[in-house]
C-alpha cells in the first residue's frame, strides 16, 4: 500500500500556501466557492499538532508510458498537450480517495479521532444527483463528515513535505510520474 509514516516535525506549513490558491496571474474555479477551500478552510498547523501519528497516501500514474501511447496513436500532438489533457481528464479521479479509504479500512487499532486531507477540491457533490456544492447558495455542506479538504487548503505545502521527506521510497519530483497525495492524522 501506498503509505510512508511521518513525522510532525516533517510536515511544512506556511500561511502563504492558501494564498496560492488566488494571485494576480492565476485564480482556482473553487476558491470561496467551496465548503472545502480557503477562505472557507482555516490555517490548521496548531489544531494538526495535537494528533499523533501521520501517514501520508498516494497514488501514482506512469504519466511516461501514458504520453508515449499517445504519441503513437497522435504523432502530431505535443508532450505539453498530452499532458495537459491527462491532467484535465484526471482531475476527478478517485484514485487516491480509494487509497487513503483502503489505508484507514486496514487500520489494526480504531483510532479516537482522525483527519483525513486529500488533494485538490472536495469531489463528493461532483454527480449528477447533487450538482456541485452548496456552497454559493448560502447552504451549509450537505455531506460535512465526507468532505474532502485538501492538505494546501489548510496551509500545507505538499511539494516540500514529500520532496523533503528522508524516508521515500520513490522519486520526487519525477519526470515518469505523476503522484497525488493525501495525508491521514490520527489521535
Amino acid at each position: 500500500m501506498p503509505a510512508i509514516e511521518i513525522k510532525y516535525e516533517e510536515i511544512f506549513f506556511d500561511p502563504k500556501v492558501q494564498t496560492m490558491c488566488i494571485s494576480p496571474s492565476f485564480t482556482c474555479p473553487h476558491y470561496n466557492h467551496s465548503h472545502s477551500c480557503p477562505p472557507s478552510v482555516p490555517y490548521l498547523e496548531q489544531e494538526i499538532s495535537n494528533y499523533n501519528k501521520f501517514y501520508l497516501i498516494y497514488s501514482r500514474f506512469n504519466l511516461a508510458e501514458y504520453v508515449e501511447e499517445k504519441k503513437v496513436k497522435h504523432p502530431k500532438r505535443s508532450e505539453q498537450r498530452i499532458k495537459y489533457f491527462f491532467y484535465m481528464n484526471n482531475l476527478y479521479k478517485e484514485d487516491l480517495k480509494e487509497e487513503v479509504e483502503k489505508f484507514v479500512n486496514d487500520l489494526v487499532d480504531e483510532p479516537k479521532e482522525m483527519l483525513l486531507l486529500f488533494d485538490g477540491t472536495c469531489r463528493t457533490c461532483l454527480n449528477d444527483q447533487d450538482k456541485g456544492c452548496t456552497f454559493d447558495s448560502g447552504k451549509p455542506c450537505r455531506y460535512p463528515d465526507k468532505k474532502m479538504i485538501s492538505m494546501e487548503a489548510i496551509g500545507i505545502e505538499v511539494i516540500r513535505t514529500v520532496a523533503k521527506l528522508p524516508n521515500r521510497d520513490f522519486e520526487y519530483p519525477s519526470k515518469t510520474y505523476s503522484y497525488r497525495f493525501g495525508l491521514v492524522c490520527i489521535k
